[in-house]
This record gives C-alpha cells, structure tokens and sequence, in this order.
C-alpha cells in the first residue's frame, strides 16, 4: 500500500509540462520527448532564435538528486564537440533545480527505422552505418566518457547518418556507478557492460549491429530457436568482430582497434559482393 501510494504521489509531483506551457521566459513547450529515471525532456520553441531545442528538467520526486545528475549530464555534454553529438546550448541553475538546453536532433530513432518502417540492413551496409557511429563512440572515449547507453533508441537516423544522443548514464572511465546514482537508479547490466570501461560500450554496439543484422533476416517456416552465429548467415570478419565485441574472443581493448577490423570487414565485402 505504502509503495503504491508513493508512485502516484511522484507520478503526480512529476506531471509532465504541457504543450504552449513557458519555460525560463523563452521556451514555448511544444511536447514531450522522453521520461527518464531523473529527468523530463521536451520539444519546445526557443522564441528569441524560432528554433526548436531540447530541454531538460529534473524530475521534482527526485530532488536534489536529479538536479545533481542533471548537472553531471551538463558538464558531460559540455565537453563534446562533435557534428553528429547534440550541443549543449544552455545550463541555468536557479533556486528550483536546473534547465539544461540542448540541441534538438529531428529525425526517426533507428528503433523506429527498423520496427516501425521495417528498414533492413545488409551486412555491408551495417558495417558501413557502425564505421560511421563508431567515429561518434570513439570521440566520447577520447574526451575520457563512457556512454554507457548505446542503444537503437539513443541513435537517431537523419540524412542517412547516425546521430548518438542521450548522456544520462555517462560516467568517466574508470568512475563507479555506485558512487553516482541511488540504489534505485543502478541499471541491472550483464557481468560484461558493468565495468566503467570502453569494451563495455563496444558490447552495448554488438547488441546494436545484431539488431541490424536481424533486420533483413527471414525465419524458415518451423525453423526452432536458435543463437546468432547460426541464424544469421555472416562473413568470417564480421561473425568474429561480433564474438569479440561479446568477449566470446578476446575483447577489444580500445576504439580504434574494432573501427581497424570495421574498415578491413568493408574492404573484404566491398571486393566480394
């Protein structure tokens, strides 16, 4: 009873904005874009330039505690500086909590691209479209982050080009979740994304290609279950690529060296259509 009673007090402490709402005197509310474990995204109308913006705000349930992780989320995004990573445009702290204001990436998640508008993927052109994210993953890397989050819902497909949003789990390399989030906001990740290091973003990209991959895969009638290295019909590179990005083989130890085997894998398929 007691838990019930505490969801719905914080449902409706955190009753989204809604729509022609204003927001730090500037911001026309225009929707809803997402409900995190801390904090609340919308669209909305910057009247001073007439663009669209991202804009963040803690979840009021969360207190102190999201204004806190809201402002980590900030300082992280304030040190990337890349074309096809969302700009931070604006962090105000006042007497309520923080606005953070960010670029607004329009276009469709890659989880909308494959589920909804049932988009495939050859495995080269796979190999082609990660090459391309990877050169995302490796700037956050070298700025010394992990992502933490690099899933088909946190890609968003515009032009043709990948655009790696969302950096609400970020740690430094080698920071302990437990030290950042509450007990209640620590993700249940598999013994090889837990530790704070690049070969556990490169496992979160294995899980992102397989998806792609299975994107043009077509189930024989009463064909049983089976794993990934039987269903999918891959070349040699790429099945191993996979099996060390799932630490099957040896992980890799940086970036740059799985974006290596990405460029030979292309060259390979490239010649041997």
């Amino acid at each position: 009873m007691f838990a019930w009673l505490r969801n719905a007090f914080e449902s409706w402490m955190d009753y989204p904005k809604q729509p022609g709402d204003l927001l730090s005197g500037r911001y026309d509310v225009c929707s809803l874009l997402g409900m995190g474990s801390y904090g609340l995204t919308y669209l909305c109308l910057d009247r001073n330039s007439g663009q669209e913006v991202a804009m963040k705000l803690p979840r009021p349930s969360k207190r102190a505690k999201a204004v806190q992780l809201l402002q980590r989320e900030a300082h992280i995004m304030r040190q990337m500086e890349h074309p096809y990573i969302p700009k931070l445009l604006e962090s105000v702290e006042h007497s309520n909590g923080i606005v953070v204001v960010m670029e607004y990436i329009s276009g469709m998640t890659l989880e909308e691209l494959i589920f909804e508008q049932e988009r495939s993927f050859t495995e080269q052109e796979c190999v082609v479209y990660i090459l391309e994210l990877m050169e995302r993953v490796l700037h956050v890397h070298e700025r010394g982050y992990i992502h933490r989050d690099i899933r088909i819902p946190n890609v968003i497909h515009r032009e043709g080009k990948p655009y790696l949003i969302d950096f609400g789990l970020a740690l430094a390399m080698g920071e302990r979740q437990e030290d950042v989030f509450t007990e209640s906001m620590l993700e249940k990740r598999a013994p090889e994304r837990q530790d704070v290091a690049v070969y556990s973003d490169l496992y979160d990209v294995g899980h992102l290609m397989l998806f792609m991959l299975y994107s043009s895969y077509e189930p024989q009638p009463d064909q049983p279950p089976a794993s990934w290295q039987e269903e999918l019909k891959l070349s040699s590179p790429v099945r191993q690529m996979l099996e060390r990005l799932f630490q099957i083989r040896p992980r890799y130890e940086n970036s740059r060296q799985f974006m290596q085997e990405l460029e030979e894998a292309l060259l390979l398929l490239e010649s041997n259509p």
